[in-house]
């Protein structure tokens, strides 16, 4: 609260976006990037919940005024176990997140806050290029 926000419960006006973790591709589990599709069906738990956390946060504080965006930056490794644009870097892992964000029951994942409108007006996808 005393990072993030101003006296009135707004959020800094320099604070645009929110990652909500770097790479989960790399993190969420670790085998994510080698195991098989569970792993990014994990991942892709993982940040569903994470980001209905932090709406959670925003609703229990009372955050007033203009809203920042989220985002969860993925890595540029290709994966093949995602269900689709296998070959494709970051692709595969969005589209993943997508269709989480779309059916987290199908994720096993109930959500507090509406997540689908949220994330259809206050997240962005991104990609790190670490690449040569």
């Amino acid at each position: 609260r005393n990072v993030f926000l101003i006296m009135r419960n707004e959020y800094h006006p320099a604070l645009k976006y929110m990652n909500i973790l770097n790479e989960p591709d790399l993190k969420m589990p670790s085998t994510a990037d080698s195991g098989g599709e569970e792993g990014t069906r994990q991942m892709a738990r993982a940040i569903i919940s994470a980001f209905d956390a932090m709406l959670q946060a925003e609703k229990e504080v009372g955050v007033v005024g203009p809203l920042i965006n989220f985002t969860a930056t993925f890595s540029y490794a290709v994966r093949s176990n995602c269900g689709k644009f296998p070959g494709m870097p970051a692709l595969g892992q969005i589209w993943r997140l997508d269709d989480a964000m779309h059916h987290p029951e199908a994720y096993g994942y109930t959500p507090k806050n509406d997540i689908l409108a949220a994330y259809q007006t206050r997240f962005v996808h991104s990609f790190n290029t670490q690449n040569p």
